[in-house]
């Protein structure tokens, strides 16, 4: 084997030592995630809010509201399941609402409803609150790390509004020269 093998070979291995590792990065700080340890179930959660006090938790969902104190911020967040990075998915099973209080002041413009969170804190307890006109028990949790997701419609509309990815299915070598109407001539800029 000669030298131009063994680097190529060594530029391969190294590409793909480096793709594996950028696989799984989670928003959460790895130093929470092992406080969080062994992980709490939001069912588990809900049942027993005072028995978990104290514990660290990593818990996700939708914003439905914030509401601004002088000692601080409380949002009330829509459970949703985390995926393997600790966001929220995009699904409709839920396991019912928290609160998260934060210390800091968190302007409710940006902390909107409907905006994807994902928060790790401490168990603080139960709220009790109401949901409509039905008294309902909030678990509620600090906010150590708040992670704001960006706004559905425009992660969802990236793909939606236009399915195909760098132009339209006509874009490519083979069909973007030939007998189709609206083929692109080069060079582009004269026709504009």
């Amino acid at each position: 084997m000669d030298a131009r093998q063994r680097i190529s070979r060594f530029g391969v291995l190294l590409a793909c030592l480096a793709l594996s590792s950028v696989g799984c990065t989670h928003i959460i700080s790895e130093t929470v995630r092992q406080q969080a340890q062994p992980p709490v179930s939001f069912a588990e959660l809900r049942a027993n809010p005072e028995g978990l006090k104290g514990r660290t938790v990593i818990l996700g969902g939708e914003i439905l509201h914030t509401n601004n104190f002088p000692e601080g911020t409380r949002i009330e967040i829509l459970q949703r399941p985390l995926s393997n990075s600790d966001t929220p998915k995009w699904t409709d099973s839920t396991g019912g609402r928290f609160m998260a209080f934060c210390k800091e002041y968190l302007d409710p413009a940006v902390y909107a409803p409907q905006r994807r969170i994902t928060i790790a804190g401490q168990v603080m307890g139960s709220y009790l609150g109401k949901v409509g006109e039905v008294d309902y028990t909030y678990p509620q949790i600090t906010c150590e790390e708040a992670h704001l997701l960006p706004i559905a419609s425009t992660e969802l509309g990236r793909y939606a509004a236009y399915p195909w990815r760098y132009g339209g299915p006509y874009f490519y070598y083979p069909w973007a020269v030939g007998p189709y109407p609206y083929a692109p001539r080069w060079p582009y800029w004269r026709y504009w």
